[in-house]
């Protein structure tokens, strides 16, 4: 049943991403493909044009371009309409101050066509970098008003690496008429670019409510996945890269390892980060200590969470990860290092614990304090999906970003002049 009203003229959103689930990757980008089926429901409908680096014959048999070849099409979600556009990438981190221009170079034309078969009222960057520097080009050509979410390492990060990306950011929010931040700290970190026209907005995306929920029978989810039903299970899921603190991880839960016999480290997904486990798992005298299931489809997720004890998350940096609240809402208590919007989500001592990134040795006795006290998990666990169920209810989030969004259209920013 829709929440539109029949008098409500349903806004159409050229959305312009690149990420989005592709064969191989079907969780990439699946945070804004959820966002936009809640959106629906509010007669907002969502065009995806999916920016995606371009990987001509040889180039994409090659196995740093293969994932961007034919072998690995779009997949859009059921509902979503997903339009693909090919445009120059070159490896490293010194290309991104070119990304975004390079991005609305190539997908200008297909947008404006698109444009001339249905008109569009809006357009929306999915990421500050390249998305809505993209965004903010083919808006101005297009005359529409513009929005562009901010989702974490695309202000938190990179603009730090890179001071010509913080400049560029900066530039970028001159041209938003509507800027929206993931969590709070990302709205501060926006704010303090003194540029944005209008006040950031907060909305904490949506999830899978009805997938990701306590397990009404662990152990035999377990025995489905082929896990020890009396162990305590830490659960790691994400990209094994070094941003994540896959390193920490390895070197923590190593002692961890040897003292609790019944203590199993679970790490869902890949990348390079993979042999700091690979080799744990061989220095550890038991064979199913460390479980590492590689990259699994978002289906599955939600019983891998469902199966394991506590999630651990020790990245260097965040947004707000959507899997933290996906672990609360399955009933998980979380430890997690203290940066971006993480403690927004895990408060410290009451649904999880929080400590410094990279800081192993509090890492490793955060791990263990879940593994030993059975009581403090429990609560902690319970408190957590109360909390989950309280901040990331996703009626009310896409009720915020659907008014938003909606108000901008009727009202465009003044200021806004998308010179």
């Amino acid at each position: 049943m829709t929440l539109l009203s029949s008098a409500m003229k349903p806004l159409r959103i050229l959305t312009i991403s690149h990420m989005f689930p592709t064969r191989r990757f079907a969780r990439h980008g699946i945070f804004m493909c959820r966002e936009a089926q809640q959106l629906r429901r509010h007669g907002i409908v969502c065009n995806f044009l999916v920016g995606r680096p371009w990987a001509p014959w040889p180039l994409h048999y090659l196995p740093r371009w293969r994932n961007y070849g034919p072998a690995n099409p779009l997949a859009p979600p059921d509902g979503l309409e997903a339009r693909q556009v090919d445009y120059l990438r070159p490896p490293g981190l010194g290309f991104r101050r070119f990304e975004g221009r390079a991005l609305a170079f190539s997908a200008l034309r297909l947008a404006e066509h698109w444009h001339r078969e249905d008109p569009f009222d809006m357009v929306l960057g999915v990421s500050m970098a390249p998305d809505a520097e993209a965004a903010v080009i083919i808006g101005a050509k297009l005359g529409l008003p513009i929005a562009s979410l901010a989702i974490g390492s695309d202000v938190m990060v990179y603009p730090d690496r890179m001071p010509i990306l913080w400049k560029r950011l900066c530039q970028t929010l001159e041209q938003v008429d509507l800027p929206i931040g993931v969590s709070e700290s990302i709205c501060t970190r926006l704010a303090q670019t003194g540029t944005c026209q209008r006040a950031p907005l907060c909305v904490y995306l949506s999830s899978d409510t009805e997938s990701f929920t306590p397990a009404p029978d662990k152990a035999s989810i377990r025995r489905e996945l082929g896990w020890a039903t009396d162990s305590v299970i830490g659960i790691y899921v994400g990209g094994l890269v070094e941003g994540k603190g896959i390193a920490e991880l390895a070197q923590a839960c190593e002692p961890l390892l040897d003292r609790h016999e019944q203590f199993q480290l679970v790490c869902v997904g890949a990348g390079p980060a993979r042999e700091h486990l690979s080799q744990l798992a061989g220095r550890v005298r038991r064979n199913d200590a460390v479980v590492l299931p590689g990259r699994v489809g978002p289906d599955k997720v939600p019983r891998f969470l469902q199966g394991a004890d506590f999630l651990v998350l020790p990245s260097h940096s965040e947004g707000l990860p959507q899997v933290v609240a996906e672990a609360m809402q399955c009933g998980l208590p979380v430890v997690a290092t203290n940066v971006g919007g993480i403690p927004e989500a895990v408060i410290d001592g009451q649904t999880g614990l929080l400590v410094e990134a990279r800081d192993t040795e509090a890492l490793g006795r955060t791990i263990e304090r879940m593994i030993t006290d059975t009581a403090f998990r429990r609560d902690a666990g319970e408190r957590g999906l109360e909390r989950a169920r309280e901040v990331f209810d996703p009626e009310r989030n896409v009720r915020t970003f659907a008014n938003a969004l909606r108000s901008l259209v009727a009202s465009p920013c003044p200021v806004s002049q998308h010179n």
